[in-house]
């Protein structure tokens, strides 16, 4: 599923960041639009315990609310060794401006990481597919005005929490349904669930205009 999000926590959080968006959305005279691109390095272990290093980019479009905060929404990709996860998320940014070129801000965003990248496989009777989980990614940098104030840039320290599944199963016209509740999936009839968390340090440099 695209954005099937089954923690009622994390459902909760989204429900409540878009509720903020759209009063402050509704007190704001005059929006202003807001894209943050970033990209870098995340750091973690792997399921054996060994050091990993994968690659994030995302890219934040949204608005200025008022001189301290921003809202929006964020898609990006995650590539991890086997898997290639999409973030789908909402997001808030926070700076702290007094008039000077350099910022500090903190930024959180909450949503899903998508597997629609990845292709289901069948051979004979058995499929496997990926699927992705929820996503939780807080952050603290600097953001830098180029001369103009049009644009800057940014550097940032961030943790990102993000779950996966993968399922492995053999058809032969199961006819149950409700797979989240532990039962199978229409057409099978049986399934093996391997469950990911990915816990990763992230360093970004962005753009911001």
């Amino acid at each position: 599923m695209f954005f099937q999000v089954k923690n009622p926590m994390v459902r909760y959080f989204i429900l409540t960041i878009f509720v903020v968006f759209i009063a402050f959305g509704a007190q704001s005279q005059s929006p202003v639009y807001v894209n943050h691109t970033e990209i870098g390095p995340m750091f973690g272990k792997s399921n054996d315990y060994d050091y990993r290093v994968n690659f994030s980019i995302q890219t934040f479009n949204g608005v200025k609310i008022n001189p301290n905060h921003e809202v929006g929404f964020l898609v990006g990709l995650d590539t991890y060794s086997g898997l290639n996860l999409m973030p789908v998320a909402l997001g808030w940014r926070g700076i702290r401006e007094k008039g000077k070129r350099t910022s500090p801000y903190l930024s959180l965003d909450l949503g899903y990481g998508s597997a629609l990248l990845e292709k289901r496989d069948r051979q004979g009777q058995r499929e496997s597919w990926y699927e992705g989980g929820s996503l939780f990614s807080p952050a603290i940098g600097l953001r830098r005005k180029s001369r103009g104030g049009k644009s800057a840039f940014s550097w940032s320290l961030g943790f990102k929490r993000q779950g996966a599944s993968f399922y492995e199963g053999v058809r032969g016209g199961g006819l149950s349904t409700g797979f989240s509740e532990g039962r199978l999936p229409p057409g099978f009839i049986s399934v093996r669930e391997e469950n990911y968390v990915f816990n990763s340090l992230l360093l970004k440099w962005g753009l911001v205009f």
